[in-house]
């Protein structure tokens, strides 16, 4: 166990500049990271101070993994974020959470633990490669940041791919910004040229897809997100 306390430990302390941002908004959080394979887990507890703690101290939320996964976060070979993305609800990714509480703050903990707390190094920074990406809406995302109401993301979708084959729709408005690549989107019944330095503003409740004939790089983005 004091392997895994100190590895959290030394996350924990990469994190301190970012302590209000894992509070968010909440007196104290408490957020228990669980290896699922070998039963060890630790209990982050962010207040005016942070503590890590052995086992599962009365969380807030449940961050269960395979110590493998932890490993390769822990070395920044992978994106916890990326690993936690879903298509839909019920899919099992290799990173999970629970949530002890309805208090919408607890989500919002949760989400800056995954954006924070698992990226190494003082200040954050990350790598927009396809190794680091996960797999979700037909293409391969890696979560930039998801806060009060507003979400971004990395998407690489390969040529050949559809982002949001599925036809997807949400009530709240969106963009893409394209930052390589040619293919085609489709917002509405509106189809258009894909090309760098494109930005398509996207209506709420209207169906919005990227179909990709070389390979495309993008940035999306959603606010006003209940």
């Amino acid at each position: 166990m004091d392997g895994f306390v100190g590895f959290v430990r030394r996350l924990a302390d990469d994190a301190l500049l970012y302590t209000s941002l894992l509070r968010a908004g909440l007196d104290v959080v408490r957020g228990c990271i669980e290896l699922a394979d070998t039963g060890e887990a630790v209990t982050v507890v962010v207040g005016d101070v942070v503590e890590v703690v052995e086992g599962c101290v009365d969380p807030d939320f449940k961050i269960p993994m395979d110590s493998g996964v932890f490993k390769k976060i822990f070395k920044g070979e992978t994106d916890v974020f990326a690993l936690s993305v879903k298509a839909r609800a019920g899919e099992t990714r290799p990173v999970e959470f629970e949530l002890y509480s309805e208090d919408e703050c607890v989500l919002e903990a949760c989400r800056a633990f995954f954006t924070y707390l698992f990226v190494p190094g003082r200040i954050k920074v990350k790598s927009l490669t396809s190794e680091l990406a996960g797999r979700a809406h037909g293409a391969h995302p890696i979560p930039l940041i998801y806060w009060d109401g507003f979400r971004s993301a990395w998407y690489l979708v390969r040529a050949g791919e559809v982002l949001n084959r599925e036809s997807v729709t949400h009530p709240w408005p969106e963009t893409f910004i394209i930052l390589r690549g040619r293919g085609r989107a489709v917002v509405g019944d509106e189809k258009f040229d894909l090309k760098p330095g494109m930005v398509i503003y996207i209506p709420p409740n209207l169906v919005h897809q990227v179909w990709a004939e070389e390979n495309v790089e993008l940035i999306w983005m959603a606010w006003q997100v209940r």
